[in-house]
């Protein structure tokens, strides 16, 4: 039976984003809140969590640490709970296998904290970071919002349809740790974005291919996001895996195959 209606998976394929109300419980969204607020505290870190500086707030000495972090990266690596209970959970891969097909691999998540005062994101399509190749929609990020996601704190903006071409990106990570120099040839007011507002417990899904940003947080109150990826057991690599990503893939659903993302020979 589909967790999505027709209706949903052909704006899905048409618009490159889905829009979907209350994806978690309040208690589900509780929950996930204490996992990451624990690992957001945790210090030193976890060590399977990459900690990200917001550059704008890296020098404030009148916020405490945790108020600059832009980025926490891999928590299901280091949270069973959070991988359990949410990740791997029947009603996000249900989601997932009506958009990409039965058979899943998680890669891995990223939490956008976004605290007041912090920075945008540059337009930019995520695979460009992953290296990973499917000729159909394999490729997609469950975007959970943490908080309510709204324009004044930095809501995630998409352009509809930009999922169907592939842009070069600028890679240069002592630009910016996270998007490098993002696109060179791309000027952002010629394009059409569109801002997707999120009550806490909402998720949009997109395709790692969509062109999307974000901007700044001028709100009181933090924008936190919780995105978790997951690609098509048919996908490989166009290149060598991302340096940044040290971990495992997990087979989440139906198979994986020789010489795609998530089969390991030992």
């Amino acid at each position: 039976m589909r967790a999505l209606t027709v209706e949903e998976i052909g704006a899905w394929e048409r618009n490159g984003f889905l829009r979907v109300e209350n994806f978690v419980d309040a208690a589900e969204l509780a929950n996930i809140r204490r996992i990451m607020e624990g690992l957001v505290e945790q210090d030193p870190p976890h060590e399977n969590t990459l900690i990200d500086i917001d550059p704008v707030l890296a020098d404030r000495t009148d916020i405490p640490r945790t108020e600059k972090f832009r980025a926490l990266m891999h928590a299901a690596h280091a949270s069973r709970e959070l991988l359990e209970t949410y990740t791997l959970r029947p009603r996000t891969l249900d989601v997932v296998e009506d958009l990409i097909g039965p058979d899943i691999v998680y890669y891995t998540d990223q939490t956008f904290l976004k605290p007041p005062g912090g920075s945008g994101a540059p337009a930019h399509q995520d695979n460009a970071y992953w290296d990973v190749f499917w000729s159909g929609k394999g490729k997609l990020s469950v975007w959970l919002a943490l908080d309510d996601s709204t324009l004044e704190r930095g809501c995630t903006q998409f352009v509809p349809g930009s999922h169907r071409q592939v842009l070069q990106h600028d890679r240069d990570f002592s630009k910016d740790a996270l998007f490098g120099g993002a696109v060179p040839d791309l000027d952002p007011d010629q394009l059409d974005f569109e801002p997707v507002e999120l009550e806490a417990g909402d998720a949009c899904i997109h395709h790692c291919e969509i062109i999307h940003r974000s901007g700044p947080n001028v709100s009181g109150h933090s924008r936190r996001g919780l995105v978790t990826i997951y690609f098509s057991g048919r996908c490989t690599y166009t290149d060598q895996p991302s340096e940044w990503f040290p971990h495992r893939m997990i087979p989440a659903r139906g198979h994986v195959y020789p010489g795609c993302v998530g089969w390991y020979d030992n």
